[in-house]
């Protein structure tokens, strides 16, 4: 018999040696990373597929509020895993809601008249790859607020994003519905503003258009401050009758978790991705809910 020397035992040590930094080398591991092991824990089944889930986010800002304010805000959607964020009323300056995002994300806010730049889009430009965006008018006629006076036109901003590492491609929009538009009692709308009703039911037709104009390959994914309790939404007049039902699309508030509210993200359910679950984050300086919604992919 042969026997093992020091020498042999050396050499074979050296062997495994080398036979790691080969492996290291061409990118492969026999033992996952501490890192690799959080991210599958996390991940659940989605972790096996490259890209296998992404998360949007809806977020309401206050008027008035400064940088330090957003800046919180956004950092609390995003470090729940947000890579595409839609606002809504943001009635304040550019250059401080650009300021107030990561170094490697972007803002989409179409320059044109009063409002287009009340609902923008902002997304993760190491995620997504911008393929177009423009503002789309909702309704040119819109209700009267409180002060009697009326309200600018309507628009939503609109976001052709392809996802870097899974090809999958969304068309997301952003807006906002008319305020005081709900009758809970009743579950149907609140025809004591009647001007709001009316310019909901047109702001819901350019929605479902702007959903059925996109191609098949991309899913249709919409983020709001929709004005309309979910869970008291009961009549084809509002919400589900005008936009989630009609384009057969699953929300937030339709996911794992059950819940009701009035900031919704959507999603197209005849897609590849669905909503999977959601986060709510109220500790916030503004003063709705940021929502966060993580969309696995199906098949």
């Amino acid at each position: 018999m042969l026997s093992v020397t020091p020498f042999h035992r050396a050499l074979a040590r050296l062997s495994a040696l080398v036979l790691s930094v080969v492996l290291l080398a061409a990118g492969t591991t026999l033992v996952g990373s501490p890192s690799q092991a959080r991210e599958e824990a996390r991940s659940g089944s989605a972790a096996s597929v490259p890209g296998g889930r992404f998360s949007v986010a809806t977020l309401n800002l206050r008027k008035g509020m400064r940088v330090p304010g957003m800046r919180h805000d956004i950092r609390q959607v995003i470090g729940g895993g947000a890579s595409v964020v839609g606002f809504q009323e943001r009635l304040f300056s550019r250059p401080a809601l650009r300021a107030s995002l990561p170094k490697s994300w972007t803002l989409l806010m179409p320059s044109g008249p009063t409002g287009t730049d009340d609902n923008p889009i902002a997304f993760d430009k190491d995620v997504w790859e911008l393929e177009k965006t423009w503002s789309a008018l909702l309704t040119g006629r819109t209700w009267r607020r409180q002060t009697g006076q009326t309200a600018h036109d309507q628009y939503g901003v609109v976001a052709v994003l392809r996802h870097r590492v899974n090809g999958h491609v969304i068309r997301a929009v952003s807006f906002h519905l008319p305020n005081h538009l709900h009758n809970r009692r009743t579950g149907g709308p609140n025809y004591a503003n009647r001007a709001g009703v009316e310019a909901m039911w047109r702001m819901a037709a350019r929605i479902r258009f702007l959903a059925q104009d996109a191609r098949p390959s991309h899913q249709f994914v919409a983020m709001c401050d929709c004005n309309v309790t979910e869970n008291r939404d009961t009549t084809d007049a509002l919400v589900k009758g005008r936009i989630t039902g009609p384009l057969q699309l699953e929300t937030n508030y339709t996911g794992r978790k059950g819940g009701s509210g009035i900031d919704y993200v959507m999603g197209e359910r005849d897609s590849a991705f669905g909503i999977d679950s959601y986060e709510s984050y109220r500790r916030l300086v503004t003063d709705h809910p940021g929502i966060v919604a993580t969309f696995t992919r199906r098949r």
